[in-house]
């Protein structure tokens, strides 16, 4: 049985991730009015989140296709799945 919905699931892969970070990074770049201040450092900060996830995705998927144990394999590639879906309606227009 699965999740059943009619928004779409976005794949964050590491090159998805990677891009959405250089996005926010720009976007946070182009902020000048002091009053958006706040929101361009969230902005950054969301960016920098990305990179890190992006990271982390990958060095999981290396040490999974390298470990021996089974068990382990699947748990980490558990964890890859996880990380690679964006909730319904997260990053539409």
């Amino acid at each position: 049985m699965g999740l059943k919905t009619d928004k779409t699931i976005i794949h964050l892969g590491i090159e998805e991730l990677n891009t959405i970070s250089a996005q926010l990074y720009d976007e946070a770049d182009k902020v000048t009015q002091i009053t958006l201040q706040d929101l361009a450092r969230n902005i950054r900060l969301a960016a920098r989140c990305a990179t890190v996830l992006a990271h982390i995705r990958f060095a999981l998927g290396e040490i999974a296709e390298k470990t021996k144990d089974s068990d382990t394999r699947l748990e980490l590639r558990g964890l890859l799945d996880d990380t690679s879906r964006a909730e319904p309606g997260i990053g539409e227009a």
